[in-house]
């Protein structure tokens, strides 16, 4: 196997030759004169999975938890830091027992008498030959370097492409805005900068370990657009793989592969504590939904109990406004609805959205700028999971779980 590479950033070390779907990755990365190094996982698709490793003295491991759902096939792990755009890569072979996948590029060889056999896949961790072969394939990687030079403790960057044409439509990058959430009890909500017309930039700041996040883009119609997580550094993707021939031994797959079941089964996401301080300010009413008469819907509770909220229509769409008649109002300015930290878009979808999952509505007056956009005003419902209980991601955006720099 070759790859095109220019000098490397880093070096790869994983703790296994081949893995199931749905099993952690060690990645031990060493680098020089860093100390966070990014590792990703992608095929020709995108990006499947990532993780952010802190480096001492130029060392460190970090843990890939590998989706249940990806294709059987060859991936390429991506290695690079923040101080040298130079990427390393190499190829992983990635096998899934429990689902099948029109994407699968997988022969599946069984051994059965393995010191008599000549391979040319990914062998078993019984063979005693680590020697792997295959077709040549050269692949081939481009960088783009970075134009903020950020230190990572001075905040965590994140990039997203943004499909910025809708229906017939294309939007500049001064009528797009992004904005990045992070799903719980307490708002993390970060708006981004457009570089371009389709590529957005987020600092965030005060995040740390594996969290779930929402990205969201509208234009300045209001339109929701598509958007996805990219590499920082902007690596395209490979445009062909090699064919993964797996020799395998059924005993030593089916033991894995339960005991990766049982493993993700015994995880346990820990629930973020309940906080109503959005950067720094206490809401001017909440609703405890516990202490008022159980109705099935959050637009029962905004018209029976819930006074300062405007239930509106614009260009025949939903909108929600909170007033308050000591506040200034400008009606050209948007509220900002979150639902677990997510951005609200499509009001009938949480006006029919049942009430008795949602444990407390905030509600924060006066005026809010987070990046380029203006709110007059924040409506934050709050689930009793904080997690989203039944409450899809709206269509265009992206939710994942993501591990920022510890």
């Amino acid at each position: 196997m070759v790859l095109t590479l220019s000098a490397s950033a880093a070096t790869i070390e994983t703790d296994r030759t081949w893995y199931l779907a749905g099993e952690k990755m060690t990645v031990s990365v060493t680098a020089d004169d860093a100390v966070i190094a990014y590792a990703e996982l992608c095929d020709t698709h995108g990006l499947a999975a990532g993780v952010v490793v802190g480096l001492e003295e130029g060392e460190g491991e970090g843990v890939i938890e590998l989706p249940t759902d990806l294709h059987s096939g060859y991936y390429v792990l991506s290695v690079y830091t923040r101080h040298n755009t130079d990427v390393s890569h190499r190829l992983v072979a990635i096998v899934n027992t429990l689902h099948k996948s029109e994407d699968d590029d997988i022969e599946w060889v069984a051994i059965t008498h393995p010191d008599s056999l000549s391979y040319e896949g990914v062998k078993s961790e019984e063979v005693k030959s680590e020697e792997v072969k295959s077709e040549e394939v050269i692949i081939k990687f481009k960088v783009q370097s970075s134009k903020f030079k950020v230190k990572e403790s001075e905040g965590h960057i994140i990039r997203a492409r943004v499909r910025n044409v809708h229906d017939g439509q294309t939007f500049m990058g001064s009528q797009i805005r992004p904005a990045l959430s992070i799903i719980g009890k307490k708002i993390h909500y970060f708006e981004g900068k457009m570089i371009n017309d389709t590529m957005a930039v987020f600092y965030t700041y005060g995040i740390h370990g594996r969290q779930p996040l929402v990205l969201s883009a509208t234009s300045f119609t209001g339109v929701s657009l598509p958007i996805e997580m990219i590499s920082p550094f902007a690596t395209l993707l490979p445009k062909q793989l090699p064919h993964l021939v797996f020799h395998y031994k059924r005993s030593e797959v089916e033991a894995r592969s339960i005991e990766m079941q049982k493993s993700r089964m015994s995880v346990v996401r820990s629930e973020e504590p309940y906080d109503d301080t959005a950067f720094g300010t206490k809401p001017d009413q909440t609703y405890n939904l516990d202490e008022y008469r159980q109705f099935l819907t959050i637009r029962e509770v905004l018209i029976e109990y819930v006074s300062c909220v405007r239930n509106r229509k614009v260009n025949g769409v939903s909108q929600l406004n909170v007033r308050r008649e000591s506040d200034p109002y400008d009606n050209s300015l948007p509220t900002l609805v979150l639902i677990d930290g997510m951005p609200v878009f499509d009001v009938e979808r949480l006006l029919n959205y049942d009430a008795r999952r949602v444990h407390y509505i905030n509600i924060y007056g006066g005026q809010y700028t987070f990046g380029n956009g203006l709110f007059n005003g924040i409506l934050s419902f709050v689930t009793r999971s904080g997690q989203l209980t039944n409450y899809p991601v709206e269509r265009n955006m992206q939710y994942l779980e993501y591990g920022f720099p510890e």
